[in-house]
């Protein structure tokens, strides 16, 4: 493409005038007063990688990998402690689903719809309408390369087997402790060789009767019989709690044959309860979807919309211009310089991200903002000029629903957490470059070097609510603010074809431009790692008299 343009420009530069051809990005200039500048600009970004806290690049989707799905991930899993406690015989049980890993990529069409209106040679007014279209493409792997967890789905929600296995062992159980309970009473005073054992340990043997009847409970509790439905989450086949079920299990057997001998077949407890499979894509969708466990939100996957971004209205005015009149005026000499001042209105009109979509992007802030914009374009050659502009942006107030999260990047907040709070986000500045090569009347080449900064962002709330597994939970809003200052260093570059020049001289039917422009984020804090390429095309319509020809007339 660079190589057509350069060739192009050859071919037309002998008798070429310099010519101020705008190109995409923003600069002092306004609409020639009568005249209606439209502009239509699809822009393509795509994201899978952000700049952290610490500017450092990561993983856009790291806050959902995640090595241990445990109680810190989802609150509801403490309250299976106790029962596996008594299964277990593990002071603390180990509880995790396993780990997670998350790959994310966002892509977004903008489709920016300017209107610039000339009112006076020195007064324009400005308009900009977005329209943004989102997509979210998730790949979330669980327990990739493995199991690495503990707890998965009880099989015996769904398969009746598993529920017949599982009150097998409950009947094992119960059988050893009635027939040791039985003997227990046979055997005061008896010198019969069958009650050494019992005799001589008597206190044992009554303990272990009730560490059976308390593990048979445990076994009907946690996986479930035909009179018991069990719980959503059981040991995980070949981790660290199904073998410490299947040691209480033995051990509990080899007791019951030191007290009562070997059963007249096999043994006393040689059945064991059915443990769970590795949590796999469907069951994560039940754990962050079922209202029961207190997420209740959108599982993990691809979602996509559209809607308007926020709308901007608002003034421009030239302060100083000593680059001549009209927009179609060639390019003066070296110095010259042109000044203006702008006033914008950002209208809260765009969709937020949902909060029960955890990865939802939004399609702006919905939000008024108010911004003041300052413009500065100097000539530094005959066919060279530098536009800089200065923005700083004010964010109103307003109030939306968040779930409230204890640390940032908590992956998924349950549903309690979920209240109306006042947010304030922070205030922006931007400071623009823009460097614009002007070789003839109908191209330019340009660069673009944007920095901006964002303040931290501010939330108000307090709430007291009940998490799913009944912890009392005090919710502070401000939490949400944490971390949520940004920077970015945006650079990029432009080539834009015009025929303003040439419709001014009657040799072209339409005054327009239309430019390529790339676009990349390339470093930053609390920013995604954009890259966006489009396509900006304006064009010029007088709206009274013919302004534009009129202003080049006398310019060959």
């Amino acid at each position: 493409m660079l190589r057509v343009v350069a060739a192009l420009t050859l071919v037309v530069a002998p008798e070429a005038r310099a010519q101020r051809v705008t190109g995409p990005w923003e600069d002092g200039t306004i609409a020639p007063r009568g005249v209606l500048r439209i502009g239509i600009s699809p822009r393509f970004g795509q994201w899978k990688e952000r700049y952290g806290r610490d500017g450092t690049r990561e993983a856009l989707g790291v806050d959902f990998t995640r090595d241990s799905l445990g109680p810190a991930v989802f609150p509801f899993l403490s309250r299976l402690s106790p029962s596996l406690t008594a299964l277990t015989g593990l002071a603390a049980p180990p509880l995790s689903f396993g780990s997670l890993q998350t790959n994310l990529e966002v892509t977004e069409a903008v489709t920016h719809i300017s209107l610039d209106y000339g009112l006076t040679s020195r007064v324009g007014f400005q308009a900009l309408i977005p329209y943004v279209k989102n997509r979210v493409h998730v790949r979330a792997i669980a327990n990739q390369g493995g199991a690495a967890g503990t707890l998965g789905f009880n099989p015996a929600t769904s398969i009746a087997g598993a529920r017949q296995q599982n009150e097998l062992v409950v009947t094992l159980l119960g059988t050893a402790a009635s027939t040791l309970s039985s003997e227990l009473t046979r055997c005061v005073g008896s010198q019969d060789p069958s009650c050494s054992a019992i005799n001589a340990n008597r206190s044992g043997a009554v303990s272990l009767v009730q560490l059976a009847g308390d593990v048979s409970g445990a076994v009907a509790s946690v996986y479930g019989t035909s009179a018991s439905p069990g719980g959503a989450f059981v040991p995980l086949a070949g981790g660290a709690l199904h073998a410490a079920v299947d040691a209480r299990l033995a051990d509990l057997n080899a007791q019951f044959r030191t007290f009562l001998g070997a059963p007249t077949s096999g043994e006393w407890i040689g059945a064991r309860p059915v443990p769970a499979v590795p949590v796999a894509a469907a069951d994560l969708e039940s754990l962050s979807s079922d209202p029961a466990l207190g997420v209740s939100a959108r599982p993990l996957g691809d979602y996509e919309h559209s809607h308007v971004g926020d709308i901007e209205v608002g003034a421009k005015v030239l302060l100083i211009d000593t680059f001549g009149p009209g927009a179609t005026s060639p390019l003066p000499r070296a110095g010259s310089l042109r000044l203006a001042a702008a006033g914008i209105y950002r209208l809260p009109t765009a969709q937020l991200d949902l909060p029960n979509d955890f990865t939802d992007v939004g399609t702006g802030d919905r939000q008024p903002d108010l911004e003041f914009r300052g413009f500065g374009d100097v000539a530094l050659g005959s066919r060279l000029w530098m536009s800089s502009i200065l923005r700083f942006g004010i964010q109103r107030p307003d109030r939306l629903v968040r779930r409230i999260t204890d640390n940032p990047g908590d992956p998924f907040p349950e549903l309690a957490r979920e209240q109306e709070v006042g947010r304030d986000l922070g205030d922006v500045l931007e400071f623009e470059l823009a460097p614009r090569y002007v070789p003839n009347d109908e191209f330019a080449l340009s660069a673009l070097y944007r920095y901006r900064r964002k303040g931290a962002d501010s939330y108000e709330g307090v709430f007291q609510v009940t998490s799913a597994d009944g912890t009392p939970l005090s919710l502070d809003a401000s939490r949400l603010g944490i971390g949520t200052e940004q920077t970015d260093h945006l650079m990029g570059f432009a080539v834009t074809f015009s025929t303003v020049r040439g419709y001014a001289r009657r040799t072209a039917r339409w005054p327009l431009e239309i430019s390529l422009l790339h676009t990349q984020v390339m470093s930053g804090r609390g920013i995604p790692r954009i890259q966006t390429n489009g396509i900006s095309l304006r064009l010029y319509r007088p709206t009274r008299g013919n302004a534009l020809r009129a202003a080049g007339s006398g310019q060959r």
